[in-house]
């Protein structure tokens, strides 16, 4: 068996505890970061956070650590190289799939071997939920998309089911059943942002959405109407369906406009919980913006109750902390709540993190360009380099005092569920069979890894400062 190293969450703490600082942000921009860092910290695990060592200390792209933590066996879940064969045509394939993922390669996996995607990304969304709320419990925790992870799913009823030993007597009342909510994921999440929820065809249903609010779930929604008309009357449907819309006529998706009109409704109230928030606006292209007070300035001129915008002037110069303040307060005067987009499961080439010599294949976690856009990259979002980088950032967008974050790309999934069909016609002729004694066979040559079925995805690489 192929056996990988996994660190511990409480090991790496221990670790950086020990350990001298550095900012998670390129070197130009390390005074700005000090700046927006917490002065003092009160407790010496907080303080912990800022002198320690990058997040990720030891993983894959970084240096070794200074003090190696006790590490645990995890098995590694063998895939086949990225490009081993031409796509293959799937039957029936929704457009809508192909829209989102393009043309995509078919991994030939043993059938019991393909792991649980949808999970990988549902511990990536629950463990920087659970850092956030050991530091600030007020701190916000938001998805654009990603409804399907709130519920169990056909799919993964069907992996299950595969996965089970077909000599295991299990009571029918033990096996979770198809749509059963996933109640300790929806916990951690204070909000989901819908995609074209009143201007699409492709709706949530309304008793499935209804359900999910009455699990504590504040929906919202973003909705790219073809004309003023639509646009008005999608917001009026999301008003009588008590859902928070960001509404526009631009299908780019780009949200490079701050609209020169008034918010509708309008509230004259402070805002300080999604749930008080009666509209929104979400601003993320500040290109078109000849300076960064310029658009800090087009941003403060608005009566929002929900901004939600990006952490960096063109891509790679932070905001500062006095920055982000200046932001939660509408031209009225009233509070309001600002929120950071974080994609989690693509790469982009403009951020902080992105190094020149970084290509498809090189570092073996970057797989692909991205579906939406040149200089997006498809990653396995669950690789701890990886996660590693998504905790700098996560943790930084923390100390710059945001309210808190929408966390983007969690559909990244079904890139790799559609690489794994669980129909074998789907894929080659042949799948291999797992060896003798039940263990995984060996990944070929430059075969890069999945997530372990049978074992979580390796923690995040960020301390959690409090339990």
């Amino acid at each position: 068996m192929i056996l990988r190293k996994r660190v511990s969450l409480v090991a790496l703490l221990a670790a950086a505890s020990l350990c001298s600082g550095l900012t998670p942000f390129r070197v130009s921009q390390d005074a700005a970061w000090a700046a927006a860092a917490p002065a003092a910290a009160p407790e010496p695990l907080q303080s912990s956070l800022q002198r320690g060592p990058p997040p990720g200390s030891g993983l894959e792209g970084s240096g070794p650590p200074e003090a190696a933590p006790p590490p645990e066996d995890a098995p590694i879940i063998p895939v086949a190289p990225p490009r081993a064969k031409p796509a293959a045509a799937t039957p029936g394939m929704p457009d809508r799939t192909k829209m989102l993922l393009g043309e995509v390669e078919i991994l030939d996996l043993p059938l019991n071997q393909i792991p649980n995607y949808r999970d990988s990304m549902r511990d990536i969304v629950s463990e920087l939920a659970i850092y956030a709320r050991a530091r600030d419990p007020k701190f916000i925790v938001t998805t654009r998309g990603g409804f399907d992870l709130l519920a169990w799913s056909r799919r993964e009823f069907d992996l299950d089911e595969i996965k089970r030993d077909p000599l295991a007597k299990i009571p029918s009342d033990a096996i979770r059943p198809v749509g059963m909510p996933n109640r300790l994921y929806i916990q951690q999440l204070n909000g989901l942002i819908l995609n074209g929820q009143f201007c699409a065809p492709l709706r949530v249903p309304r008793d499935d959405l209804q359900q999910m609010m009455g699990l504590g779930l504040k929906v919202l929604s973003i909705e790219h109407c073809k004309t003023p008309a639509n646009g008005s009357s999608a917001l009026q449907a999301a008003i009588r369906a008590g859902v928070v819309s960001h509404v526009d006529v631009d299908a780019t998706d780009k949200f490079a406009v701050v609209p020169n009109y008034r918010p509708s409704p309008e509230n004259p109230r402070n805002v300080q919980v999604l749930g008080e928030a009666r509209n929104m606006l979400v601003m993320l292209d500040n290109t078109v913006y000849p300076s960064r007070e310029e658009w800090l300035a087009a941003l403060q001129r608005t009566n929002y109750d929900v901004l939600v915008t990006d952490a960096f002037y063109k891509g790679n110069q932070n905001l500062t902390k006095d920055e982000i303040h200046g932001l939660k307060f509408k031209e009225m005067g009233a509070r309001r709540l600002v929120l950071a987009r974080l994609n989690v499961g693509y790469a982009e080439d403009e951020r902080f993190y992105w190094k020149r010599e970084w290509r498809v294949g090189e570092p073996s976690w970057i797989q692909a360009f991205g579906p939406d856009r040149p200089g997006q990259y498809a990653v396995e979002y669950w690789n701890p380099a990886w996660k590693a980088i998504i905790g700098r950032y996560f943790a930084g967008l923390m100390d710059l005092g945001f309210d808190g974050v929408v966390l983007d790309g969690v559909e990244a999934y079904r890139r790799w569920e559609f690489k794994t069909p669980l129909d074998p016609t789907q894929s080659s002729a042949a799948r291999p069979a797992p060896v003798a004694g039940g263990a995984a066979a060996p990944p070929a040559a430059g075969a890069s890894t999945a997530p372990a079925a049978a074992a979580k995805p390796a923690p995040f690489a960020i301390p959690n400062t409090r339990r």
